[in-house]
């Protein structure tokens, strides 16, 4: 059986590079050292029993590469390592011919350094590539969609990886829709509304970045039944006319919570409150909704986008997957945790 190994979707074989042998890509994690305490009256010691955790994921892929002279050879070594050159994690993808594909988001772990001989004619190269893998206990999925739904619910914070060089970070309850025509944005975290002390319905904005900025609306609603629903960012200028700011895609609301966000760029200091609305998909009031946690948060892309329109993609879930529930989503699960 034969092995294909990429980085952001462009093959080792590109640059001429094979890889030898490997380390860490499916060894079990090193556990974190457990708490552990000596108590005077007792022999031994007492260990935290709690659930493990485990350190990052290192990856060491003993590889070679070859070429006419020596030239081509730093040419191609170069080219390669520089795809690391950037920011954001690189999706490290493994294709077994015939099975499912292992996928990883990774840092360049320390340096690289390119061993050269001469040998009848040709120039041999010899190199260990180390890698980290930060967030390294995973599920994942496939799917050759280019709009996908996604929710589940999760107490502690996971990171989504769109396979399209972009992310986001879900918690609680989350539930998107993610466009593949455009990139994903990352929200900063920090709210820049709160309610208006005079009108429940309105939220005030309170600090302005200084630079234009994307911005991130989101709000929480509590449906009684399924229905597609949708946001309308509504915003009081001030000369207090009114204008939808935002509006978002059609969701497939769930009962129960739902977390509806939609990206937009706005001038901000064009307006001083919002209105939230969520409407069914025919734009009519839902009986019986309930608002609640109304957010709006600086947004920018996290990562390298690539247009992934009509390909296949592979997306990680990266996180606490144990305590993920209420998976719902069209794409397939190749991998219910590596």
């Amino acid at each position: 059986m034969g092995l294909k190994w990429s980085i952001n979707g462009r093959y080792f074989s590109e640059f001429g590079i094979n890889v030898q042998d490997s380390k860490g890509v499916l060894d079990k994690l090193k556990p974190r050292e457990r708490n552990s305490y000596s108590w005077a009256e007792y022999h031994g010691k007492q260990f935290d029993l709690s659930k493990p955790f485990y350190e990052a994921r290192e990856i060491e892929l003993q590889c070679w590469l070859r070429a006419s002279d020596s030239n081509r050879l730093t040419e191609n070594f170069n080219s390669f390592i520089n795809l690391f050159d950037t920011r954001s994690t690189k999706r490290f993808t493994i294709e077994p011919f015939g099975n499912k594909e292992y996928a990883y988001e990774v840092l360049l772990n320390g340096p690289a350094e390119l061993t050269k001989e001469f040998r009848d004619g040709i120039m041999y190269g010899s190199f260990t590539l180390k890698l980290i893998e930060p967030n390294p206990i995973k599920k994942i999925l496939k799917t050759d969609l280019d709009t996908l739904n996604l929710s589940y619910e999760i107490d502690s914070e996971t990171e989504i990886f769109f396979g399209d060089g972009t992310k986001q970070t879900g918690r609680g309850n989350v539930s998107l829709t993610k466009d593949y025509s455009a990139p994903s944005y990352e929200n900063s975290g920090l709210s820049i509304v709160s309610g208006s002390g005079l009108n429940s319905a309105y939220f005030e904005v309170y600090a302005i970045p200084d630079k234009p900025n994307a911005y991130q609306f989101s709000v929480e609603v509590t449906l009684q039944s399924p229905k597609n629903i949708k946001l309308y960012v509504i915003g009081r200028k001030l000369d207090n006319t009114y204008e939808a700011v935002a509006v978002s895609t059609i969701y497939e609301g769930l009962i129960g919570k739902n977390t509806i966000a939609v990206i937009d760029e706005v001038n901000m200091p064009d307006y001083g409150k919002f209105i939230y609305k969520v409407l069914d998909s025919d734009g009519n009031e839902i009986p019986g909704i309930v608002y609640s946690n109304p957010r709006i948060e600086t947004a920018e892309v996290i990562g390298e986008w690539q247009n992934m329109l009509g390909k296949e993609k592979i997306i990680i879930i990266a996180g606490n997957i144990e305590d993920l529930k209420n998976l719902q989503t069209p794409a397939e699960t190749i991998w219910e945790k590596i």
